[in-house]
């Protein structure tokens, strides 16, 4: 069976399909909170996450923190930040059915200027099957994105830059049974849109994706243009958008209406 046979959705804001033993249930487990925030010292420096695992069977899982530096383009890198945290436990058997709770603590610089963005990585350890087995094993990780947040700090969004473009749509996964076979080539079709650079000039994280945005310009015949976008609208285009102190993020927002590029004006509300 090939991995577009296993569609998995996760709340989380990175989950990863390895091949390995044994078939899985897709719902065989879950995490809460997704994103919590502490603070450098005292009785907030400590967060709590929540596995449930939901399957028949124990499963194992190793936790690790990781200090997470995101791409103008939204690329995720992560590295081990051990030193920052203490987290008990660091590896637990979770029974059938049952909890785990994770515990998480802040032993960093206490003197913060600005919020840290770290993530707790999640990974399943993979079951030791006897050599010859044939099977396959969906091995999921989650990583938990957690914000060090001084006291004080407020995030500032501000629009870098803004402008209309029209670019190649992104294609999806093939549906499960497309045959790949003896295919005519793809024509790659074209998506239009405003591309923006959204940065923070403040000292606090900043979501994208819960903010409301009102893009207004001209379109390229002279007409007014008008766009108001709730949170859960931008979240369709953003995710959940999270840009720390002095980044830029890349977000890109479509529209069937050519625009005037130095015409558009975004505000964001948080």
């Amino acid at each position: 069976m090939g991995l577009s046979n296993w569609r998995v959705m996760f709340r989380g804001i990175v989950a990863s399909l390895l091949l390995a033993a044994v078939p899985l249930p897709l719902s065989a487990s879950r995490v809460s909170p997704m994103i919590i925030d502490m603070t450098p010292t005292g009785r907030g420096s400590v967060g709590r996450v929540e596995l449930t695992n939901d399957a028949s069977r124990d499963i194992a899982y190793e936790v690790q923190m990781m200090r997470g530096d995101i791409s103008l383009t939204g690329e995720l890198t992560l590295t081990p930040a051990d030193e920052q945290f203490i987290v008990f436990p660091p590896q637990a058997l979770i029974e059938a059915n049952s909890q785990q709770v994770f515990r998480v603590q802040y032993v960093g610089e206490e003197a913060l200027e600005n919020s840290q963005i770290y993530y707790l990585a999640i990974r399943q350890i993979p079951v030791a099957f006897e050599e010859g087995q044939n099977q396959v094993q969906v091995v999921v990780n989650y990583n938990v994105l957690v914000n060090v947040v001084p006291n004080d700090t407020k995030a500032q969004p501000i629009t870098r830059d803004a402008r209309y473009i029209e670019r190649q749509k992104l294609s999806g996964e093939p549906a499960v049974g497309t045959p790949v076979e003896n295919e005519a080539p793809e024509v790659a079709e074209l998506e239009q849109g405003i591309l923006v650079d959204l940065g923070n000039d403040g000292s606090r994280y900043f979501f994208a994706g819960r903010a409301n945005w009102q893009i207004t310009g001209q379109t390229t015949s002279g007409e007014p243009f008008d766009l108001n976008l709730t949170p859960r609208e931008a979240a369709k285009f953003t995710g959940v958008g999270v840009i720390g102190p002095g980044k830029t993020r890349q977000f890109f927002i479509p529209t069937e209406k050519p625009l005037q590029s130095e015409s558009i004006r975004i505000s964001i509300e948080q």
